[in-house]
C-alpha cells in the first residue's frame, strides 16, 4: 500500500466524520514521521459503532469486504484490487478507558493510554497507538522480520527499552 493511498483514505474518513487510530506498520511509520518500509495493508483502530460508516466509505472507494473465517464482526477486512487491504479493529471504551475489542470475555483490549499516540503521515497529523503500547503488543507474538525492523526503529527513535522477545 502506498503512502498516497493511506493519505487519501485518511482524508476520506475525516470527510465522513469518522475517527480512527492508525495501528500496525503504518502506525509505527506515523510515530516516526516517515515511511520506513513497504506495507501491504493499513490497520485502523476505530469505534465499533462507526464500523458501518467505514464500510460505506471503503466500499465507495472500491474496497470489498473479505469474508472472515472466524466471523469476528469487530474485525472486518476490506480489499482493493490495486491498493491493498484495510484491516479494521472495532473497539468499545469501557468505564476505565480501555478499548475493548470484541466480547469482553476474550480479554482483548487497548489499555488506557494506548490510543494517545500522535504521528505524521505525509502532511497529515494522525492519531495512532502510542509507542510503548506498540512495543508491548509486538512482544506478545512471534516476531516477523518487519516486527524486528519496527521495534528497533521505535526503540531508537524514542529511547525505549527493547522488549524481551526482541533481545539478541
Amino acid at each position: 500500500m502506498q503512502l498516497a493511498t493511506v493519505s487519501a483514505l485518511c482524508r476520506a474518513f475525516e470527510a465522513a466524520g469518522l475517527d480512527y487510530w492508525i495501528d500496525g506498520g503504518w502506525g509505527v511509520d506515523a510515530l516516526l514521521g516517515r515511511q520506513t518500509r513497504p506495507h501491504s495493508d493499513l490497520d485502523l483502530t476505530v469505534h465499533f459503532a462507526d464500523l458501518k460508516g467505514f464500510q460505506q466509505t471503503l466500499t465507495a472507494l472500491g474496497y470489498q469486504p473479505i469474508v472472515q473465517p472466524d466471523g469476528r464482526d469487530w474485525n472486518p477486512v476490506f480489499l482493493h484490487p490495486i491498493d491493498g487491504s484495510v484491516d479494521l479493529h472495532g473497539f468499545v471504551l469501557n468505564d476505565v478507558g480501555e478499548g475493548v475489542l470484541g466480547a469482553p470475555s476474550e480479554n482483548s483490549f487497548y489499555p488506557a493510554g494506548a490510543l494517545n499516540g500522535v504521528g505524521t503521515l505525509d502532511t497529515l497529523q494522525v492519531r495512532c497507538i502510542a509507542a510503548p503500547f506498540v512495543l508491548a503488543f509486538r512482544n506478545g507474538f512471534e516476531p516477523r522480520a518487519v516486527d524486528h525492523h519496527d521495534v528497533a526503529a521505535l526503540c531508537a527513535h524514542f529511547g525505549l527499552m527493547c522488549p524481551s522477545r526482541f533481545l539478541p
